[in-house]
Order: C-alpha cells, then sequence, then structure tokens
C-alpha cells in the first residue's frame, strides 16, 4: 500500500534531479584559460609583468584583466559566440629578427563585417584590447590597411591578433 507515495517521492526526486543538471549544462564552466601577446601571438598563462590580458572561457564573454582573475562569467547566449584579441605595432624584429617588439594600439576603431556588411563598430581598450560578441559565422575584421578574416563558433571564444602598423625601418 506504500506503493503510491513511493512512486510520487520517485517522480519528484527525478524531477528535481533533472532540472538541477539542465541547469548546470547551462552554466559556464568552471575553467578559465588565460592568454597575452608576446610581440607575435597570444600565447597561454598571464602576462609576466603587470601587463594587460584576456581571460577566456568556453560560452561566457571574453574579459580583459589587468590585476588578479577575480571575475564572474556572463553566459553567451545559443547561437553567439566571442571574438578577442589585440591590435598592435611591430616594433621590432622583422624578417630576420625575432618578433618580439610591439606596441599596443589603444583606442584603435575596427570594423567587424560579415557578408560584405558592416554588422560591428568598436574600438580597442588602453591597452590595445577588444572583445565583440557576434553571432557564429565568419567576419572580416578592418583596421585601416589591415585586415583578418576567422570564424566565431558558437559558445566559444576565437582569439585574434591582428597587426595594424609595422615599424617603418625593417
Amino acid at each position: 500500500m506504500t506503493t503510491g507515495p513511493n512512486l510520487l517521492l520517485t517522480t519528484v526526486t527525478l524531477a528535481v534531479i533533472c532540472v538541477a543538471v539542465s541547469a548546470a549544462s547551462k552554466r559556464p564552466g568552471a575553467i578559465r584559460s588565460f592568454y597575452h601577446f608576446d610581440g607575435s601571438r597570444l600565447v597561454n598563462g598571464p602576462p609576466p609583468a603587470n601587463g594587460s590580458y584576456l581571460a577566456v572561457q568556453d560560452r561566457a564573454v571574453p574579459v580583459i584583466l589587468t590585476g588578479p582573475a577575480g571575475i564572474e562569467a556572463t553566459v553567451l547566449p545559443p547561437g553567439i559566440g566571442a571574438l578577442a584579441g589585440i591590435c598592435f605595432i611591430r616594433t621590432a624584429g622583422g624578417k630576420l629578427a625575432s618578433n618580439s617588439g610591439f606596441s599596443p594600439c589603444p583606442d584603435l576603431p575596427l570594423a567587424l563585417s560579415s557578408g560584405g556588411k558592416v554588422v560591428l563598430r568598436t574600438r580597442t581598450d588602453k591597452s590595445g584590447f577588444f572583445v565583440a560578441v557576434l553571432p557564429a559565422g565568419v567576419y572580416r575584421m578592418v583596421s585601416g590597411a589591415f585586415t583578418v578574416e576567422t570564424q566565431v563558433e558558437s559558445g566559444k571564444t576565437t582569439l585574434v591578433a591582428l597587426q595594424a602598423g609595422k615599424r617603418m625601418v625593417d
């Protein structure tokens, strides 16, 4: 005669577990990756000195940091990805030497286009970094005469280092 209450308790327990699992799957994972610019590409790990860097996490909006990583993730909606990176001018290196010298391009205007139409205009921050949240797709990022084409995937962050100029002597 206790089958009814046991069946009800089992049904309620399963419903609670399903709701908890569903909610947990929509939250961003707790694993963040940190990237800094080494003069030629974005490298995993915080910067060696007190410079700016990116905190990237799947299904979350990337964050530009300049100090310790005390951030809370903002969830990316379904079908949306992110583009994050740095715009820089090469100040050392070249064809015959290491590409380690660079200057970030602060407050640089960027245009992102898809299918020949500009979909977003943004600017770099004071350290040359930028973040753009976009629908999944292929985008062309332009700053003056410099361009880069990249793919944005749903729930992922694509990292881009856009060289927006070079030193006059090579």
